[in-house]
């Protein structure tokens, strides 16, 4: 990642920015990805914020899967804000993705066994992916907050176990909820899904922008307002 995106724990995020700063509070390459597709390159900053997702999790073990997203999403923008000196004029964006199977939620595996019963559980039935998404703008001194969750749901078709160790020896599901990527390899193993292809990404792009015009029109700032609308004056 460059260094230009990044900024300093206790450090100013994006201090004397010309215009409005995109933060993004999340070190997944998704979502820096698709971040990307609709803000100039220039005005976003990754600042991934010092928060303990596995401890919160132990914390409240009876919550929903849509509670856990929201917390942990909540938990992390909160984390940045205490941690960073956000400009005037800015957007951050924390979130949070987790799979649940028959009412279990899957994170991040831990090893490559951990990663292969996950991939076998999952083997020939449906799970659902929910992203929570929370966001902060602020500009003119004003500050909005607002939330969403999303729920897609991804069926899979049978692994047998020689996919499976294949998968997992090209090291893929490591860093991702359920152990695949829909955008990578593990695409091959999804035979259908309802809902929003880019939640499970890791970032619901329609519900993101829904949330981010209201927000935006909520702060009353022209500047705002037009930042959060990246195919105003586009052509093609």
């Amino acid at each position: 990642m460059p260094s230009s995106d990044n900024c300093l724990e206790k450090g100013n995020v994006g201090a004397g920015e010309p215009g409005p700063v995109f933060v993004l509070a999340s070190s997944s390459p998704r979502r820096l990805e698709l971040i990307r597709r609709f803000f100039d390159h220039d005005a976003i900053r990754v600042c991934s914020p010092d928060f303990d997702e596995n401890g919160s999790r132990a914390e409240f073990p009876d919550e929903t899967p849509t509670q856990l997203v929201q917390r942990l999403s909540s938990g992390k923008l909160e984390a940045l804000v205490a941690s960073q000196h956000l400009p005037d004029c800015s957007i951050a964006l924390a979130a949070d993705t987790v799979v649940t199977l028959d009412g279990r939620v899957l994170g991040k595996p831990s090893s490559a066994e951990d990663a292969a019963t996950m991939l076998r559980d999952l083997s020939g039935k449906t799970h659902s992916v929910l992203t929570g998404i929370c966001l902060r703008l602020s500009a003119q001194g004003k500050i909005v907050t607002g939330s969403a969750v999303e729920e897609t749901t991804v069926t899979f078709g049978i692994l047998d176990e020689s996919m499976i160790q294949g998968y997992v020896a090209s090291k893929e599901p490591f860093d991702k909820a359920g152990a695949y990527g829909i955008q990578g390899l593990g695409a091959a193993f999804v035979s259908r899904i309802d809902g929003c292809y880019y939640n499970v990404m890791g970032l619901p792009v329609y519900r993101l922008f829904v949330l981010l015009r209201e927000l935006a029109g909520q702060t009353g700032s022209d500047q705002l307002i037009s930042f959060v609308s990246p195919m105003a004056g586009q052509s093609l």
